[in-house]
């Protein structure tokens, strides 16, 4: 549905509607399936990541009275799952079909396309979300664009939203990292206040570090990055630009500029890319330097690097309200904010989030990291209040406690 309002072509309009509409008869079949409320499935559109990940290894290796399966989307995928301990079916085969006709407890964070939703009817549907959302999301979308879209596509589109809207409604628990990511729910799912509940993201538990981090990462991350005990890690992470791409707003970033703002520092600067970012945009503005590391999406959980991260920098990405939990510095580097708000839309003006501190270019963020001093530790504490995250330990515990604990 999101895409679909934010510039789809036609034809693919279209399609996802005829799509949508033909796995009614299978969604309606399904809710004769029967059950076992200990077979929990889990599944991610972008892979063996994130949340659910989190979630499946904790069931895996914390509630073994439980069985946890990973639909995957692909044999690497398969492949990867397994090697963690999860076990894992490929999306599409008769044997993910029947494991979901059975499930009792069925997890998404992604979209209802992590799973197979028309054969999970009757199962407890859990969303997890992949971030507290500052851009809109979800039915809090700006709809405008779709008004002008040819006709057909205007009623494609109201078909859509309203079966969206009637899957949302589906969903018995929304998992919310806090008290903010709860009222967003409200709104961007049209949820119900009792299936809400604010219980923190499993991410939370990679992130603090531990056993749920060792899972994920096995070695020591900071040596794997070629850093020592006094290096200052700075961690960059970018949102996407899907409205107008990464070439619009990147801006250049020399050798020279890093040299005359960081030199004596001990900053050392790594950036993770979005999944879908403009990877050459960035290998192109961003220069060969030993004080910057590039990643792509694949090359280290971003979760782990949080945990390493001795100060964040970011833009509009809810990364930073998981980073809050740490109480580590924060610093916002945002040289697009007018036409970001104006093209994707804030829930919030950005100031409220940033106090007006934020950065539009390189010479100022710069000199801001090399100096130190109250900025960013100032930028965690309005992050902080406004996010009002639940930071207690064990998330992946409580959220579990919670689905089995619920009233049949």
């Amino acid at each position: 549905m999101i895409a679909l309002i934010t510039g789809r072509s036609s034809r693919a309009v279209l399609a996802n509607t005829i799509r949508n509409v033909g796995q009614l008869p299978t969604f309606v079949l399904s809710r004769l399936s029967r059950r076992d409320p200990k077979l929990w499935v889990f599944g991610n559109l972008h892979g063996f990541r994130d949340s659910p990940r989190f979630m499946a290894e904790h069931v895996v290796h914390e509630q073994s009275e439980l069985t946890a399966w990973w639909i995957a989307h692909s044999a690497e995928e398969v492949e990867v799952a397994r090697a963690a301990g999860v076990e894992a079916a490929l999306m599409g085969t008769p044997e993910a079909k029947s494991i979901q006709r059975r499930a009792g407890v069925a997890f998404f964070t992604h979209g209802f396309r992590d799973l197979d939703l028309p054969l999970l009817n009757g199962a407890h549907l859990v969303y997890l979300w992949h971030g507290v959302p500052f851009k809109r999301v979800g039915l809090d979308l700006n709809v405008a664009q779709a008004r002008r879209r040819p006709f057909a596509v205007r009623v494609a589109a109201r078909v859509v939203r309203w079966l969206t809207f009637r899957a949302y409604r589906m969903v018995d628990l929304y998992v919310a990292s806090g008290e903010l990511d709860r009222e967003r729910f409200l709104t961007a799912f049209g949820a119900s206040p009792a299936r809400v509940k604010a219980l923190g993201s499993p991410r939370f538990d990679v992130i603090r570090g531990g056993e749920p981090y060792r899972r994920v990462m096995s070695t020591d991350l900071r040596v794997h990055l070629g850093y020592g005990s006094d290096d200052r890690i700075v961690l960059w992470v970018p949102t996407h630009r899907r409205e107008y791409g990464d070439a619009a707003w990147l801006p250049q970033l020399t050798a020279e500029q890093l040299d005359a703002a960081l030199a004596g520092s001990d900053v050392r600067l790594v950036v993770k890319t979005h999944p879908r970012a403009e990877w050459d945009v960035y290998r192109a503005r961003l220069p060969d330097h030993p004080r910057l590391v590039l990643l792509r999406e694949t090359d280290v959980d971003v979760n782990c690097l949080l945990h390493i991260a001795d100060a964040l920098v970011t833009d509009y990405s809810s990364v930073v309200f998981d980073y809050a939990i740490l109480g580590r510095p924060v610093y916002f580097f945002a040289p697009d904010v007018d036409r970001y708000t104006a093209d994707r839309g804030l829930y919030d003006p950005y100031d409220s989030l940033t106090g007006g501190l934020h950065h539009i270019d390189w010479p100022s963020l710069l000199e801001a990291l090399a100096a130190g001093g109250d900025e960013g530790m100032d930028a965690w504490r309005r992050v902080a209040d406004y996010v009002r995250n639940n930071d207690e330990p064990e998330t992946c515990r409580r959220i579990s406690e919670a689905i089995v604990s619920r009233k049949r």
